[in-house]
């Protein structure tokens, strides 16, 4: 390195003399001259250098400092020589095409380069223009599906109280999106926010709902999607919506202080990742049409990875900075008396974007591992069936929403409620406290009462009733085989409790028909294990139908 500075020092001093002896100009302008000659002469040294590096002819340096800053001298002079270029080429085309000597060409430059600019700037808007014409339409399809809401914007009508039946769930809710309002004393701290979280339940237990209340309660805006809506017909849109969605959480997040993602069957942007499709043409349409390619579940992974990186425009900026000083072989510190003072741009700090995504999904198992791993959502927050405890609060909720017969209030009332509505989710019984009211008002009542809410239970279970009027056999061959598992499981199954038996014709959309009629008992208490005596039973109680057919 310290011959490239003595040839370079060598170079600087014939420079000066030229340009004072035999250019015949005064100090200051030999001395530019001399300094303008020496930052060339070692700026090529260093391209040259790196070159034999690169072939490996010479061995590169031991410190990383000091090779990054060899590479950057190297990059800035070779970039310097092709900007160089430009003028020479300039005046090599006045000269060859116009005639024009090199002070006409001067002359003429601030015409060429107003009437240059002009057809660019024309030029740009056409390419805007056809640019909105043609990709216009697309951003609209990007937006279907999607909706920010700021704070105080939504009105659901719901909050967070009124997400019964999963305490558990909500109560690990509040904790995480405390940490979205309040948590920067949790992360100084050392403490690292969630970045994503994963609601996973059967369909209907309040995910959904939870979403809605944090929309409503919350002082953070929220992004809802749909992950349905990612699935587009021409390759790259799901891409384009991922990325626009995250984009708009981050500007939001820099106004407000954080931001929140809810995407909604999640599973329709994230499952598990396969082939593109079998063979040249299924791969071929895979990638053309609807998405075959995952594009936008690949750009959601990216995204959350780099969601705290900082700005492109900024670490363009820096890296520009950095290089240009390196090249001018300008010290990276300069200091005195024990005191350095830094000369670059230092590493740009990651901005703090407080943004949370949350997903909802049935369909836990096919979701692509990348998603579900931890730092993206491996945070998993279950939502059960509710118990029977859980469910007398959830119709409590519901009945104080709609009108009907005070007898309902009692506590026995509820808690038969409670008892025959086993393995019901939320949205179950709101649909049925919602259909007792829709039969109290068609027979011109204001409040339901117990014998609308079973009418709405027999249709949510066993589908719509059938109008049709049995001959007398057909009546003694479905109560036979109905009272056969009513009986068998009376013997049997002593734990359980008979909840309804009947012989209505219904179309239940669960069999893929029609039913004569049908049983249905319920454990008397809530169970969390089954044992081998009541598959027994249960098997016993299904064959009793066989038995009194045979029997009678």
């Amino acid at each position: 390195m310290i011959i490239f500075w003595i040839f370079t020092l060598f170079v600087g001093s014939s420079a000066f003399a030229f340009a004072y002896i035999f250019l015949q100009v005064g100090v200051g302008w030999s001395l530019g001259y001399a300094v303008l000659a020496m930052l060339l002469t070692r700026g090529m040294l260093s391209i040259v250098r790196r070159s034999l590096i690169i072939r490996e002819r010479i061995t590169p340096e031991t410190d990383v400092l000091q090779r990054t800053v060899e590479t950057n001298r190297a990059i800035f002079w070779k970039r310097a020589l092709y900007l160089a270029l430009v003028p020479i080429l300039y005046f090599l085309a006045a000269y060859e095409l116009f005639g024009l000597p090199p002070e006409d060409a001067i002359a003429a430059l601030p015409q060429f380069l107003q009437t240059a600019l002009t057809q660019l700037v024309y030029l740009f808007f056409l390419l805007i223009a056809n640019s909105i014409l043609f990709l216009g339409p697309f951003y609209l399809l990007s937006r279907i599906g999607k909706t920010m809401m700021n704070p105080d914007d939504a009105r659901f009508g719901v909050s967070m109280d009124d997400v019964r039946g999963q305490k558990s769930a909500v109560t690990e809710m509040r904790r995480i999106l405390s940490l979205i309002e309040h948590g920067r004393l949790y992360v100084k701290a050392g403490g690292k926010r969630e970045r994503g979280v994963l609601m996973v339940g059967p369909p209907g237990t309040g995910k959904t709902m939870l979403a809605k209340a944090i929309a409503s309660s919350l002082h953070v805006p929220i992004y809802v999607a749909n992950g349905g809506s990612f699935a587009m017909l021409f390759m790259g849109i799901d891409a384009i919506s991922v990325y626009l969605m995250v984009r708009s959480a981050r500007r939001k997040a820099k106004v407000w202080g954080g931001c929140i993602i809810f995407i909604d069957e999640i599973d329709a942007l994230a499952q598990r990742r396969g082939g593109m499709g079998s063979g040249m043409m299924g791969g071929m349409m895979g990638g053309m049409m609807g998405g075959g390619g995952m594009m936008g579940l690949n750009m959601l992974l990216v995204l959350m990875d780099g969601i705290d990186n900082p700005g492109f425009f900024a670490r363009q900026l820096r890296g520009l900075v950095n290089l240009t000083l390196d090249g001018l072989f300008l010290p990276r510190k300069v200091g005195a008396n024990g005191t350095t003072v830094s000369l670059r741009i230092p590493p740009l700090k990651a901005p703090s974007s407080n943004i949370l995504f949350i997903g909802a999904t049935n369909r836990p198992s096919v979701l692509d591992e990348a998603v579900i791993r931890p730092g993206r959502f491996g945070r998993q927050i279950v939502f059960l069936t509710p118990n029977r405890e859980a469910r007398k609060d959830i119709a409590a909720l519901y009945f104080d929403k709609k009108q009907h017969d005070p007898s309902l209030d009692t506590p026995e009332r509820r808690e038969e409620f409670a008892r025959v509505t086993e393995g019901y989710s939320p949205a179950d019984i709101e649909q049925v406290l919602s259909l007792a009211l829709l039969y109290a008002f068609e027979e011109g009542r204001e409040t339901f009462v117990w014998k609308d809410i079973r009418e709405a239970m027999g249709n949510v279970e066993a589908g719509l009733l059938i109008p049709v009027e049995y001959t007398e056999r057909d009546r003694i061959a479905v109560a036979r085989h109905e009272l056969g598992h009513a009986v068998a499981s009376h013997f049997f199954e002593r734990d359980r409790s008979h909840v309804r038996l009947s012989i209505r014709r219904r179309a239940d959309p669960k069999a893929g028909g029609e039913i004569g009629g049908y049983h249905k008992s319920l454990p008397a208490e809530d169970e969390w294990l089954t044992f081998r005596s009541q598959l027994a039973a249960r098997l016993r109680a299904v064959l009793g139908a066989i038995a009194s057919e045979h029997v009678f």
